[in-house]
């Protein structure tokens, strides 16, 4: 095993300064194809983002979105939407030039969105019932009868409304429900031409602290909260804590129960890792702080959710951004990023042949004295099938023309020593054309 061992490391030391060459340039040609398709498929430096009607938090979260990737050069495209199921359609659809939108948990199966990866849920979002009544509702079923606002067509609250009444059997006449939402929604509320308004919106909804702070309009408290979760089981059950609008006047005065749906930041599974790392980067930014109803950290986070989560978010939950990214600028990073992935694959590919050049190497200089080998066989048997005297002196000058042949063998030093052991085999078989000579002549005196 050892003597083998040696003579393996006398044979990767004897490669000749042409095959290190072949191997240099086959490495640098690797690496430029690597840079040439990391460059071709280079991070672009715009992105659209579907979002939400002017005034909602998934307009308000676009805004911040668009500031942030402004830092690293990204021009981001706001897009306003009725809501969380016109940014599913558009994501969904190809023609329709949109690489990332919020969606709402529960907006759609995921069969029905094959083509889109989850970055990861970003908040809890309420769905506040505000009403105008002198009796205080805890029940969606006391709506009945009622005026209520739930949304324009393609708006995830609007869907979700309907789906709850349904439960309650609240959303067929008498009850009338309007396509009212925003700004439009509160004025009617207030002014007394609706009775009740369902919002979907965090903390920064500028309509919820409308209401919120409005002291004819009641908030709901779900009773049934937990019920709808197990009926639903894209929401959730939230506490807006007592207290947490206003210590000091106690506002609320006691814990209101809410049902939210978790919004998630969806984005197309072809869209570039650079930019959805720098995606993360600002969900970090915007939503892990602590809101009205859930804790710091909580978010942004791969809570279980109707989309797949994407690779690239699972590698950030784990281990954070690429480490290139605290220290290059984006677009170099970026770039670089690419090249090693795709650099990683290739390698897998080219490290087991540049392992298998010394035995190429080896073979290639072994099998010229193969030839020999058969030649020097041929005559020992031809010997032994015919070993008359007056055909020795033609073995003879066969077996010099093989030691000349041999002689002139163009092999590298490390082969010398197999060059040695075919001349000693030429030796043993000349030895016994000699012994057999010997004996014809003591034979014959």
């Amino acid at each position: 095993m050892v003597q083998k061992t040696k003579i393996r490391c006398r044979i990767i030391s004897s490669i000749s300064n042409y095959g290190l060459l072949v191997i240099l340039v086959s490495v640098l040609f690797v690496a430029l194809i690597s840079i040439i398709i990391a460059y071709h498929f280079k991070a672009p430096d715009n992105l659209i983002m579907t979002t939400g009607f002017e005034g909602g938090s998934y307009a308000i979260y676009g805004e911040r979105y668009r500031q942030i990737l402004a830092r690293e050069k990204i021009h981001l495209k706001l897009l306003p939407s009725s809501g969380s199921v016109e940014n599913l359609k558009r994501l969904n659809d190809k023609s329709y030039r949109v690489d990332a939108g919020f969606v709402q948990d529960g907006t759609s199966s995921p069969s029905e969105a094959n083509n889109l990866v989850s970055l990861g849920a970003i908040n809890y979002a309420p769905l506040w019932v505000f009403y105008r009544s002198q009796e205080t509702f805890n029940y969606l079923s006391e709506l009945k009868g009622k005026r209520i606002a739930i949304g324009p067509e393609g708006s995830g609250v609007r869907k979700l409304a309907i789906d709850l009444l349904k439960l309650n059997n609240s959303a067929a006449p008498p009850t009338v429900l309007l396509d009212l939402s925003g700004a439009a929604a509160n004025k009617a509320l207030l002014e007394g031409t609706v009775d009740a308004v369902m919002i979907i919106g965090t903390e920064d909804n500028a309509l919820v602290k409308e209401l919120l702070y409005t002291p004819k309009v009641k908030l709901m408290s779900f009773r049934q909260a937990e019920a709808y979760t197990r009926l639903i089981p894209a929401l959730s059950h939230v506490v807006l804590p007592q207290g947490v609008l206003d210590v000091s006047n106690k506002m609320p005065s006691q814990d209101v129960h809410l049902l939210a749906v978790t919004t998630s930041l969806i984005v197309r599974k072809d869209l570039h890792p650079a930019l959805i790392y720098l995606l993360l980067d600002a969900a970090v930014e915007i939503h892990s702080n602590a809101g009205w109803v859930n804790k710091k950290g909580e978010f942004p986070s791969l809570k279980e959710m109707s989309f797949p989560s994407s690779n690239y978010a699972e590698r950030f939950y784990k281990s954070g951004r690429p480490f290139l990214l605290d220290y290059l600028p984006f677009g170099i990073a970026a770039f670089v990023d690419r090249t090693i992935l795709i650099m990683i694959p290739v390698a897998i590919i080219l490290i087991p042949l540049i392992r298998s050049i010394p035995w190429l190497y080896s073979w290639r200089h072994r099998r010229k004295f193969h030839k020999w080998y058969r030649e020097l066989k041929n005559l020992e048997l031809e010997v032994m099938e015919s070993p008359e005297p007056e055909d020795i002196s033609g073995y003879h000058e066969k077996i010099d023309r093989i030691e000349t042949s041999i002689n002139r063998i163009p092999v590298p030093l490390a082969f010398f020593d197999e060059v040695y052991r075919l001349q000693e085999h030429v030796n043993l078989v000349r030895g016994k054309l000699i012994r057999l000579s010997n004996q014809s002549k003591e034979g014959n005196p």
